[in-house]
This record gives C-alpha cells, sequence and structure tokens, in this order.
C-alpha cells in the first residue's frame, strides 16, 4: 500500500511483497481471523472466493461493525484521488461518517487560477472556511510529505517569490521554491480553524510511505510551530511514529496538542502493547485517540478495531496489576481513547 500511495514499481516487487505479506503479522491475523468469520480455509484462494460472496451480501459489512463495535467514522477525503463521494461511503458502509478535509488538494486545484499567492492564499481561505460551513469537523495537512513539518513564517515578498518560481519550475516539489508557500498556507489554515472556534487540524507527523521528507518529519520538527499556537488543536496524526515518545512527551506538555494511535494500530502487529504503553504513560489519556489509518479494504476497519480493543485491554490491565488504575478508572480510559475523546474534540454527540 506504501509503494502504491507513492507511485513507486519495480518489476522485482510483486514477489517480494508475496513473501513479506505471507510472514507479516499482521497479514497473518487478519486471514486467520477473516477465515472464521467467513467459514472458510484462512488461504488466499479460499478467503477471495468467499470474500467475493460476501460482499454481494448487504448484512457482511454490518456484520463487521457489530463483531468490531464500530459505531462512527472520522474520515479525511484526501486520500485516494479522486475523492470517494462520503455520502455514497456511508451509504455503503451503513455507518455515519465525519468529514475531515484535507488541504492539499485544495492547492493543487486552486494554484493554477491565481496570479499571485495573494490570490491564491485568500481562495485557499475561502474554500477552508466553506469546508467548515459543509459541516467538515477538522482540517488535515500532509506538509510532511511535501515540505516538511519545520513550517517557518515567510515576508510576504519571500513567499510571492517563492510562489513565482514554484510556477516556473513546474510545480516541481523542492524546499527552495514550494516550501513558503506551503508553510503560509497551512498557517492560513490554522487562522481560519481558531477563528471557527477551534476547529481542530490533523497534521501528519513522523514516517510513512517513501515519499515522506523524513529528514523533516520528527515530532520535533513540528514543536515550534505548535508552541506558537497553544490554544488551537491539533492533533498528530500516527503520534510521531516511529518517534512516539516524542510525540507523546509534546502532547503532555502542551495544552491543545493530542495524539492518534494509527500506525500503532494495526500496522505495528506484535509490536502494539508497547507503542500504547508508550502513549497512555507519557501523554494524558484524555488527549490519545484511536485511529486505524484505513485506506483499503473495509475489512481493515474490523481488524483494527478488534486487535486494538484487545492491546489496550492488555495494557490496562496491566496497569491495574502495578496499581496505577482500578477497574473503574481502567473502563473510563478505554471508552475515551476507543471514542469518546475523539467525540468530545470533534464536538460529535456522544
Amino acid at each position: 500500500m506504501c509503494l502504491t500511495s507513492s507511485g513507486l514499481h519495480h518489476s522485482s516487487f510483486p514477489e517480494l511483497l508475496r513473501r513479506t505479506t505471507d510472514t507479516s503479522p499482521i497479514a497473518v491475523a487478519m486471514a486467520l481471523r477473516l477465515g472464521k468469520v467467513l467459514n472458510c480455509d484462512p488461504s488466499r484462494d479460499s478467503l477471495a472466493k468467499a470474500r467475493t460472496a460476501a460482499l454481494n451480501d448487504a448484512s457482511y459489512l454490518r456484520r463487521l461493525w457489530d463483531e468490531a463495535g464500530v459505531e462512527h467514522l472520522l474520515v479525511e477525503d484526501g486520500y485516494p484521488q479522486p475523492m470517494v463521494d462520503q455520502a455514497d461511503m456511508s451509504d455503503e458502509t451503513g455507518l455515519p461518517i465525519s468529514r475531515v478535509a484535507r488541504l492539499e488538494p485544495w492547492i493543487v486545484e486552486l494554484r493554477d487560477q491565481v496570479n499571485g499567492f495573494a490570490e491564491l492564499e485568500d481562495a485557499f481561505a475561502a474554500r477552508a472556511e466553506q469546508a467548515i460551513a459543509d459541516g467538515a469537523v477538522a482540517f488535515k495537512s500532509i506538509i510532511a510529505y511535501r515540505s516538511g513539518l519545520d513550517v517557518s513564517s515567510w515576508s510576504g515578498n519571500d513567499v510571492e517569490s517563492a510562489f513565482q518560481a514554484w510556477r516556473a519550475a513546474g510545480w516541481t516539489e523542492s524546499r527552495e521554491h514550494a516550501k513558503p508557500v506551503r508553510d503560509m498556507l497551512l498557517r492560513r489554515a490554522l487562522a481560519v480553524a481558531a477563528s471557527a472556534g477551534g476547529v481542530p487540524v490533523h497534521v501528519h507527523c513522523g514516517g510513512g510511505d517513501p515519499a515522506i521528507v523524513l529528514s523533516h518529519s520528527r515530532p520535533s520538527d513540528i514543536f515550534p510551530l505548535l508552541s506558537q499556537h497553544l490554544g488551537q488543536p491539533i492533533v498528530l496524526i500516527h503520534s510521531g511514529w516511529p518517534w512516539i515518545e516524542e510525540a507523546a512527551y509534546i502532547a503532555s506538555v502542551l495544552p491543545h496538542v493530542y495524539l492518534d494511535t494509527s500506525l500503532s494500530t494495526p500496522w505495528s502487529s506484535i509490536a502494539v502493547d508497547n507503542r500504547l504503553e508508550l502513549m497512555l504513560g507519557i501523554a494524558p489519556p484524555a488527549k490519545v485517540m484511536y485511529g486505524s489509518d484505513e485506506a483499503s479494504e473495509p475489512e481493515v476497519i474490523w481488524l483494527s478495531s478488534i486487535l486494538a480493543r484487545e492491546a489496550l485491554e492488555r495494557v490496562l490491565r496491566r496497569a491495574i496489576d502495578h496499581g496505577y488504575l482500578d477497574e473503574k478508572h481502567a473502563t473510563r480510559i478505554g471508552v475515551d481513547v476507543l471514542g469518546g475523546n475523539a467525540k468530545r474534540l470533534h464536538g460529535i454527540a456522544l
């Protein structure tokens, strides 16, 4: 999935990916558990045949949601492109969906329609304001993939010159030309979110697919920006994976920085307990929110939810055994991490 999303292809990849998938704990878990649901052998051919038949039954996905306790989806609309219609997605899944509006597609759409950065900024802000008016519960930025998390402030002349140079270069991504433009547009999105009453802004933080600007994707890179927006709720998507301790520390010292568990859940597989212990042991549990990073098959939503619930139960049970929590407080933390914290932050009825 990471190779596909970053547009990488090579003749050696298919066989390599088959071998790595066959030994990946998360893929094995999917096969074993889905085989039980579909009452078939957990082999590729058997699962494919049984799943194809099951998808023709409208009750199949509902059965998965009921088993996993999934009742609501927060869906970011930026991947894949063209955007999947969220009303259709809600109809097909049978679940209510709250929209998280990604910023980057607006930049791509608007930059050819304007003469300079000032026009782009105004059009971008209008698009952000309209998204909130249309019901979006948050914004999302993947600036870590484009120019890095070390967001700076730029003068009007500098950012205008950078915009024109970026255009002349055919919109080729670079930290020399694209970065000033992207930095200032993210700052404008934060201003729009704040003026709308503190709409949360989600920021991809940490590693991702091979297209990431890895040298500028750590939680520490975005710390100066976070420190300048102490009153604005900002969610570090993926909790800075693999630098989770760094992100958890930041969430522990800055009042409105939150963490999302995705990548750890479900993709860290047998390492998930350790990842959750770091988040919940360092950051306030009231600022940790479950996420699945699901962007492919719907069964990943089901499997991720089940594996995360099981891991969270193990982690909280150990906290009880070691005298940090009792049953009442552990249950409250579990309920909040699995949904309550996200609902409160995004204004979704509990």
